[in-house]
């Protein structure tokens, strides 16, 4: 038995490496002009909710998450539209697979919660994310009852690291917001390192 659950899994991996190594190609082919119009935001959408074995595992389900929410109102602002043709380039070279696999980022002690709340808790938000701009992420946990920080501290509940992580995190610096945390969990604080993945599936609501 446990020989099938591996072959399952690794006929998985299989499935979601070719389902990413197509998205990657599709994303090089969509931003190749530098411009991403209404009609390849369309195909890219259906793309990925035909192919949910991308579309449900990091960093699919948050692009995916993320051009839900761009359509949802049948208008894409020039700011949406300018930040998901930087997430596929990123896309394109690497970063986020690298963020999962190679880079500093791995190493961190992200704490493994599978969910959080947000009414009355401290949050400080650093690296790039995919779901969306800074102030987009900041509006997000805000309208959800948190307060967001410019700076790590004791009173913070969580520092959130985007899924695109940081160009300076692969020289071997994390920032001060990361180093702050990580000397103060080894002291005793209860603060919490999350990606952002836990961040965005802990949602009270569907964002649209």
């Amino acid at each position: 038995m446990s020989n099938l659950f591996a072959k399952q899994g690794a006929e998985y991996q299989n499935d979601l490496n070719r389902s990413l190594g197509a998205l990657i190609g599709i994303a090089q082919g969509l931003i190749c002009d530098n411009e991403l119009n209404d009609n390849e935001i369309d195909f890219l959408n259906k793309w990925l909710e035909s192919n949910d074995v991308i579309s449900n595992s990091f960093p699919g389900d948050v692009l995916y998450s993320r051009i839900q929410s761009i359509i949802a109102d049948g208008v894409i602002t020039d700011d949406e539209r300018t930040h998901l043709i930087d997430t596929l380039q990123q896309l394109v070279g690497g970063a986020l697979s690298e963020l999962a696999d190679n880079t500093h980022v791995s190493s961190l002690a992200v704490d493994n919660v599978n969910e959080i709340s947000f009414e009355g808790k401290r949050f400080v938000l650093t690296g790039d994310f995919v779901f969306g701009s800074e102030m987009l992420c900041r509006e997000l946990t805000e309208r959800f009852g948190g307060t967001v920080s410019d700076t790590t501290s004791k009173k913070i509940d969580y520092v959130v690291v985007g899924g695109l992580g940081s160009k300076k995190w692969k020289y071997g610096s994390f920032g001060n917001k990361i180093k702050d945390a990580m000397q103060l969990k080894s002291e005793g604080s209860l603060i919490l390192i999350i990606h952002e993945n836990c961040w965005a599936n802990s949602f009270p609501v569907n964002v649209k």
